[in-house]
């Protein structure tokens, strides 16, 4: 799923302090006006409307402007078109992720929510999800023609990845491998158009994009499955909403050459994805042999995992390795044993202004927080 304010996320109401004698009267008629506020009806949703959540600004999923609107809005526009609605949109950045979601379709503020990952641990209680329509994840680019029957292929060449993704965690483990890290995707994109890296390791869609566009389609894109590598991407609608989500299933089911046509006009990689290690395709979890609880528990670390590498590796590196002994969040069971836990629960909450760690409870919510801790707790050193 990028971190911005928007002038669409709803403003909070202005506290004013009140002299001491009239707050209590103040307290009430607010409370008065308030209930009365609450009963008036809310301004009617018109039924011919398909309500669609969307970022504002992340090409080559949806922007809310310019020439190219993303494969996203061009898509809940066909969606809206075969069911015989006008489509209209609540914008909202996608990088904060579950904020997002609640913050769109759980607010009632649109109806259907594209590109929500097809994964019932995200947002599950709340959320329920159509068939997959389309598959995102990790690419190798690299000039034409590329032949890879594994990660092995590029062993020794330079290979351009994006700073704290799982590419660049990934090859950190692997011996032979010669990453060249960069901040941006699109900076290990013109880096590998300048020959500084012979291939690179990217999230696909970007890099496929920015291929397309501005590359002319000059380079090869390979998508690489493996653990957190590719997602099958779905439509969400609020849990209840059966209905909907029948139609949409069933119209998504009908669009698929238009889908693939869209993938095709946004360079997005197709074709099979050719596994890390050497196999064709993915391992679904219910292939694993893992038993249901392990896979969910799993599930969590690696959650937690992703949310820790996007909020916190800027600080502590990624998956928690600082070489600094001082950031070396694996080491707080040692520092705090019994109380590890805890400790660190409120220090993510309310932050450390001191130390210039800021509080991460209105970004990460209760849910997000418990899963890194979680995922901290799975790295901890025993010594």
């Amino acid at each position: 799923m990028k971190i911005r304010a928007t002038a669409s996320e709803p403003s909070a109401p202005v506290a004013r302090v009140a002299p001491k004698g009239g707050a209590r009267r103040i307290v009430l008629s607010f409370f008065v006006a308030l209930t009365a506020s609450a009963a008036l009806p809310g301004p009617a949703i018109p039924a011919d409307t398909l309500r669609v959540c969307a970022d504002p600004d992340n090409l080559p999923f949806s922007r809310a402007e310019g020439p190219d609107r993303g494969l996203y809005i061009e898509l809940a526009e066909l969606v809206a078109g075969r069911l015989g609605l006008r489509s209209e949109y609540a914008w909202f950045l996608s990088n904060y992720g579950r904020r997002a979601v609640r913050s769109t379709l759980l607010a009632d503020r649109c109806d259907a929510y594209f590109g929500l990952p097809d994964d019932p641990e995200f947002m599950g209680r709340s959320v329920i999800r159509t068939r997959p329509f389309l598959d995102v994840g990790y690419a190798v680019i690299g000039p034409k023609p590329l032949a890879l029957s594994s990660l092995d292929d590029i062993k020794g060449r330079r290979v351009a990845v994006q700073y704290g993704t799982t590419p660049q965690l990934l090859l950190a483990t692997r011996p032979g491998f010669r990453a060249v890290t960069f901040k941006l995707a699109e900076e290990a994109m013109e880096a590998l158009t300048r020959g500084e890296a012979d291939v690179a390791f990217l999230w696909g869609p970007n890099a496929g994009y920015f291929n397309k566009t501005r590359l002319g389609g000059a380079y090869a894109i390979v998508p690489i499955a493996g653990e957190g590598l590719q997602w099958h991407a779905a439509v969400g609608v609020k849990k209840g909403q059966d209905s909907l989500k029948a139609d949409l299933d069933r119209v998504l089911d009908q669009l698929k050459p238009e889908i693939n046509t869209l993938a095709d006009k946004y360079g997005f990689p197709l074709g099979r994805p050719v596994n890390v290690d050497g196999q064709r395709g993915m391992l679904r979890p219910a292939e694993s042999g893992a038993s249901a609880s392990s896979s969910k528990g799993d599930g969590l670390i690696r959650l937690g995992r992703s949310l820790f590498n996007q909020h916190c590796s800027h600080c502590h590196a990624p998956n928690a390795m600082s070489p600094e002994p001082t950031r070396d969040l694996r080491r707080l069971a040692l520092r705090y044993g019994s109380r590890m836990r805890e400790t660190a629960y409120a220090t993510i909450t309310v932050g450390r202004v001191d130390k210039g760690m800021p509080a991460w409870k209105d970004l990460l919510g209760e849910e997000g927080i418990q899963n890194v801790l979680g995922f901290l707790e799975s790295v901890q050193r025993q010594r």
